[in-house]
């Protein structure tokens, strides 16, 4: 049995509050590092397509369980789940983190590929939640 990691440190504010992308990226960095590798999701069933840098993203009997090597990859999904988790339906939706990248200015600051990654990460996370009802 896994053990889900803890986001419970990880809030959007924290982000928004973080001013410039050198304090956003080192957040994000260290959010990153509460993500634990997890070898059994990685596994193609689980794998993010639209990832540059493979990414695994599973839901299993009501808790996210994700993976990657790229900690800042991490990091951004440590905010998404960590979303996720406190249960508003709003802040799944990928219209919210789109909204959100252009806000804080992520958009401009993230590789193309990384965007795309988050935001594939995204409409895998909005698809599980919408399976499930």
């Amino acid at each position: 049995m896994m053990t889900p990691d803890d986001f419970s440190s990880v809030d959007l504010q924290q982000l928004r509050y973080a001013g410039d992308w050198q304090h956003q990226y080192r957040l994000l960095m260290q959010w990153g590092g509460l993500v634990r590798k997890k070898d059994d999701i990685r596994t193609d069933e689980y794998r993010i397509k639209g990832c540059a840098t493979p990414a695994w993203l599973a839901y299993v009997d009501g808790q996210f369980f994700f993976d990657s090597d790229s900690r800042i990859i991490n990091g951004l999904a440590a905010l998404v789940l960590s979303a996720a988790a406190r249960g508003n339906p709003g802040e799944v939706y990928p219209a919210f983190w789109e909204s959100h990248l252009k806000e804080l200015g992520l958009a401009r600051h993230l590789t193309p590929s990384r965007t795309n990654g988050f935001r594939a990460l995204v409409r895998r996370l909005h698809d599980l939640l919408c399976d499930e009802q």
